[in-house]
């Protein structure tokens, strides 16, 4: 079924509606199935390269704490998709397999070795944006992946706190739902952390959050996303990235140094290119920018010696000093005639072409 209709998955409604269909006299699993569905797990394993036991154990926790689902259901789901999505249709590597309901956990991830909940393994305090805690390190031996939980005790936790796993050998963070802003430098300097999964929930990324993690490749952006801090991409891997359209500030140097970056989707709420956003991004070719934009900081584009293409909506009534200096020798602005772009063009005397 998955195979067949793979294009429903990113349809709510016909993927429900359709699994109701194929499946009638299956209630039980069919609530079992869109359970986890509507957590977002189909979405998520498309974007990792390894469908681990620790990946895996992140979603059958959530379903017994939020949705109190026995162990032994939350794991079977759980296996389903990892394994006849993941596998058997995506052709990840996957290290689950779907094992029959009511035999043991195919999944494993609770309990450590000395008999401590994952939980107990965290260190943490008092947050200081919310009525919750504060991740301030992990004390576990296996730490290359880590799950940040959603609770501890009866408190929530809300909040992975400054600095707290700044230049560690983590290699994969993966966030539960409930926690809402990622601290200044956080995970920077994390130099082999290659992949990060993020909820939904998240709302604030920080200064300097993921500064010089070179290894990351690509993120997927929460859809609540409000605020992104100075440099909290600065230096990554990153190769494209969207902005979502609930983002309303964006800090400086955003995405400075990234010499990977090829595409970045900005939305049509955003007012301003903040001063070195793209300084150095020197695999960066084209920009479109959006129709609302109002300014141009300060050395946004400097340095992006392979950028030769600017289209510059007439909304543009600043651009900052060096913007686009040292840029590609045949860089042009595609502007309207009697706009600041094209003043701005003539004044600096950059090629411009008129639309």
């Amino acid at each position: 079924m998955l195979r067949q209709h793979q294009a429903s998955l990113d349809d709510k409604k016909k993927f429900t509606a359709l699994v109701k269909d194929l499946f009638p006299a299956q209630a039980k699993n069919v609530n079992l199935l869109l359970m986890a569905y509507n957590m977002g797990i189909a979405q998520d394993i498309r974007k990792v390269s390894y469908i681990n036991n620790t990946f895996a154990f992140r979603y059958v926790k959530q379903l017994m704490d939020d949705f109190g689902m026995s162990r032994v259901n939350a794991d079977w789901i759980v296996s389903v998709w990892c394994d006849c999505y993941g596998y058997k249709v995506l052709g990840k590597v996957c290290d689950i397999s779907v094992q029959k309901q009511g035999k043991g956990p195919a999944i494993q991830g609770e309990q450590t070795l000395s008999g401590k909940s994952y939980g107990d393994l965290f260190e943490y305090t008092k947050s200081g944006y919310g009525n919750g805690l504060a991740v301030t390190g992990f004390r576990g031996e296996k730490n290359q992946t880590i799950i940040f939980q959603n609770r501890f005790g009866n408190k929530p936790v809300i909040e992975i706190a400054s600095g707290s796993f700044e230049s560690t050998q983590i290699e994969e963070a993966i966030l539960t739902e409930g926690i809402n802003r990622i601290s200044e430098k956080a995970f920077a300097n994390c130099n082999k952390l290659h992949q990060v999964v993020l909820p939904m929930s998240v709302e604030e990324i920080a200064d300097n959050a993921f500064e010089n993690c070179y290894h990351l490749k690509s993120i997927s952006l929460p859809a609540m996303l409000k605020t992104i801090g100075n440099a909290a991409f600065k230096g990554t891997g990153l190769r494209t990235i969207d902005l979502p359209k609930s983002v309303y500030w964006i800090g400086e140097a955003l995405m400075a140094d990234c010499r990977d970056l090829e595409r970045i989707t900005i939305p049509d709420n955003i007012n301003r290119i903040s001063g070195s956003m793209f300084e150095g991004c020197t695999n960066l070719k084209k920009i479109n920018l959006p129709d609302s934009l109002s300014e141009i900081g300060d050395r946004a584009f400097f340095g992006c010696s392979s950028l030769d293409f600017a289209v510059i909506p007439d909304s543009v009534q600043q651009i900052g000093q060096d913007a686009f200096t040292n840029t590609d020798k045949q860089f042009i602005i595609q502007c309207s005639f009697g706009t600041y772009a094209e003043e701005y063009a003539r004044k600096n005397k950059i090629k411009y072409q008129l639309v």
